[in-house]
């Protein structure tokens, strides 16, 4: 069989909703719409580590996004995006179309067009920014002269953000 040449990254709760914060996973396992939309456009996905993960157990608390302002989780978060490098130069040198990213609408590391902050009233309110991972991921892609379209997947609402 021919294979399409076309990949994409998805941040990993996209395929693993077990590990998101408690009470936040919207799905029992993987995201169905997600891997759905990814299959009618032949996309091969390429699964990111979770930042968090690589710093704080499953069995976290929600946090906001000023939680993951710190120098651990952005190191976590460096680590990750290496392999976003890496595989994007890879990938394209071997001759495939890398056709984006996906985020995780709301999420304070992998949100990348919304995110949750901490509000004045000291609640979590959902903003529209990127999360940590986002931030520092468009820091490195402007470095490395990589143009990569990013996009949000919202889980509730099971569909593709673009803006």
């Amino acid at each position: 069989m021919k294979r399409s040449k076309k990949v994409v990254f998805a941040c990993h709760c996209l395929l693993n909703q077990n590990a998101r914060a408690q009470s936040v996973a919207k799905c029992p396992g993987l995201v169905k719409e997600f891997v759905d939309y990814c299959h009618a456009r032949d996309y091969g996905i390429i699964a990111l580590d979770c930042p968090q993960l690589r710093f704080e157990p499953v069995n976290r608390p929600p946090a906001t996004r000023e939680h993951y302002e710190g120098k651990t989780a952005r190191l976590a978060c460096r680590k990750v995006i290496n392999d976003v490098i890496r595989l994007t130069k890879m990938y394209r040198q071997a001759g495939f179309k890398v056709c984006g990213i996906f985020g995780v609408e709301g999420s304070p590391t992998c949100g990348a067009k919304r995110t949750h902050v901490l509000s004045k009233a000291g609640k979590s309110v959902s903003v529209r920014g990127d999360g940590v991972f986002f931030k520092e991921l468009k820091k490195a892609l402007k470095k490395n002269k990589i143009k990569l379209p990013i996009f949000d997947w919202d889980i509730q609402a099971k569909k593709l953000i673009t803006n």
